[in-house]
């Protein structure tokens, strides 16, 4: 749908959207088409985006069409011309409600040292994948399991993965790496890492010796290392594995 109609298209909805949320109206929510129906179930923050011709961060009245200045100043809580993420959040509640759009219950964030781990993780993705230093990663740039999952991870459907959406990736591979690190079982031994993508923290598909540490296989780097390249691809990796694989055979 080309951007002139949704535009078309929420002038027309928001205006009847307000006097029902406002007034209790009990209508059944109306059916929306799938461009719109996206557009607003989206983040603030997306929203935004959207219309934010001077990228200042806020929608200003100029920035959405004449018929949404009644909206507009609805929702300019602290009438200094313009919508911040808040505002333009409570703007989206009343217009989800109206129409009966759900949204699902956003991930519970990490905290701690979690937190600064997955951090960690995105600022590795970004200085590995983001080669215009824009701030974020397009499809051509993502590599790695970043590339596999682009489809899934690029929630917004921009076409590249922003801090937001490369924190979820982050907190999916140390899931997975710390499912692959637990104990078997109260008096077995922790299970080794052998998931390559796991492992591969900054999703660059290749491990290094940071990345290997605290696992089984970090004194084992400079044997796996086959062509002393400093890293260790996948075929290496899975060499090594079928070698020790191998070994224990009768």
């Amino acid at each position: 749908m080309r951007r002139s109609s949704i535009l078309v298209l929420i002038c027309c909805l928001v205006a009847s959207a307000l006097p029902a949320a406002r007034g209790g109206d009990k209508n059944e929510p109306k059916k929306l088409p799938p461009a719109l129906a996206q557009l607003l179930s989206g983040s603030a923050e997306n929203f935004i985006k959207r219309f934010d011709r001077n990228k200042d961060g806020y929608l200003s009245k100029d920035e959405l069409p004449p018929r949404l200045a009644g909206v507009f100043d609805k929702f300019d809580a602290n009438s200094d011309d313009k919508l911040d993420r808040k505002e333009v959040q409570e703007m989206l509640v009343v217009l989800r409600q109206r129409f009966g759009i759900h949204t699902p219950s956003p991930a519970k964030p990490a905290q701690g040292n979690d937190a600064k781990q997955v951090e960690r993780v995105v600022n590795k993705f970004l200085e590995r994948m983001d080669t215009n230093k824009d701030g974020k990663i397009t499809r051509d740039e993502a590599q790695g399991p970043l590339a596999k999952n682009f489809e899934r991870l690029d929630s917004n459907k921009d076409g590249s993965l922003d801090r937001s959406e490369l924190r979820r990736a982050a907190e999916m591979l140390l899931e997975a790496r710390s499912k692959e690190n637990g104990k078997t079982g109260p008096e077995k031994p922790a299970k080794p890492l052998v998931d390559f993508d796991a492992l591969d923290s900054n999703a660059d598909g290749r491990l290094s010796r940071e990345e290997l540490q605290g696992t089984p296989f970090a004194d084992q780097f400079d044997q796996i290392d086959t062509n002393k390249d400093g890293k260790i691809d996948r075929k290496e990796f899975g060499a090594y594995l079928r070698k020790l694989a191998e070994k224990k055979e009768p």
